[in-house]
């Protein structure tokens, strides 16, 4: 083949080596850096580039807040079936009677709660028992419907579904339960409810309510003393410590009607400056007619439109 070739060249022209200079190398290299598609002239019709600019495609992108995971799933509303406690409103701009409550009324608003809906904002209205009689639920209530329209994260609105859950729960188990800590008053992470009445012993009865939205589990660590995870007793201890220290009227009351007592359990655990508190054993817990019990409460979406919940068995404290 190489003879073939030679044959075919001038004469005096030899083939050449395949073997590249360096000023050659340059040369190729500056071409392949040449911006063809900013050269101003005509192509011919063989030509790969077009002089032309391409057609610039318009996408309307919908920068609203999306649909939240805590949401209900996905229906038109309202829906045939749809709970008589439950009225949905599908334009919280424009709706008599949102966030009036006249009754046991709980406002939950969604962004695009209906995909199909005119408006971004729309919400649901369910009736809760027992409602209007405490004024610590109402509020509570309250701050949750004010958060979930100006909270964006997920994860801060599915911790207002669960809140909006537990309390649900509550009230629905016993009317005789009182909100004293809620969802209006505590912030960050910590007891997220607790709750009060009488008992037949001549003391008081307290719920703590750890509210976890839809889907979301009680928190497990590797990094704290043995028994003092999320809702374990010296959790339970370990905030009661610090909500007397901090004056929190809530833990105090629970503290004061048991008689608790507490001791540095774990000073500087595993060499960090975190220490973590217990019932000393001094405390005179055993002695005082009140009770102190947890649970911890799931938020679930019913089929018929209503915010329900899962609750765990209730678990007594400092026995």
């Amino acid at each position: 083949m190489s003879r073939v070739l030679q044959a075919c060249r001038p004469k005096g022209e030899t083939m050449p080596s395949h073997k590249t200079s360096g000023a050659t190398k340059r040369v190729l290299r500056a071409r392949k850096k040449v911006d063809y598609a900013g050269i101003e002239k005509k192509y011919d019709k063989l030509s790969f580039i077009s002089k032309k600019k391409p057609k610039t495609r318009v996408v309307n992108i919908n920068v609203a807040l999306g649909r939240a995971l805590a949401a209900p799933p996905l229906t038109s509303w309202p829906f045939s079936g749809m709970h008589q406690d439950v009225t949905y409103h599908g334009d919280l701009s424009n709706a008599p009677g949102w966030n009036m409550r006249t009754g046991d009324e709980i406002f939950l608003p969604f962004a695009w709660l209906n995909l199909g809906g005119q408006a971004v904002w729309q919400g649901l209205e369910q009736e809760v028992a027992g409602l209007r009689a405490d004024n610590l639920a109402r509020a509570h209530f309250n701050q949750i419907a004010t958060d979930m329209r100006a909270l964006v994260a997920n994860t801060r609105i599915t911790e207002c579904v669960g809140e909006a859950a537990a309390a649900i729960y509550v009230l629905e188990h016993d009317p005789r339960f009182k909100m004293i800590w809620g969802y209006h008053i505590h912030a960050g992470t910590g007891i997220d409810q607790i709750w009060q009445r009488p008992n037949s012993n001549g003391g008081s009865d307290f719920l703590i309510v750890e509210a976890k939205g839809p889907g979301a589990a009680v928190n497990s660590s590797a990094f704290v003393p043995p028994g003092y995870s999320q809702m374990k007793e010296g959790w339970v201890a370990n905030h009661l410590y610090s909500m007397n220290n901090n004056q929190h009227a809530a833990g105090q009351s629970i503290v004061n009607a048991l008689g608790l007592q507490f001791m540095n359990a774990y000073p500087n655990y595993a060499g960090a400056s975190k220490s973590y508190y217990g019932v000393a054993p001094t405390s005179r817990h055993k002695q005082s007619a009140s009770r102190v019990y947890g649970t911890v409460v799931e938020a679930q979406w019913l089929s018929d439109g209503r915010l329900g919940h899962n609750h765990s068995a209730w678990v007594q404290y400092f026995t």
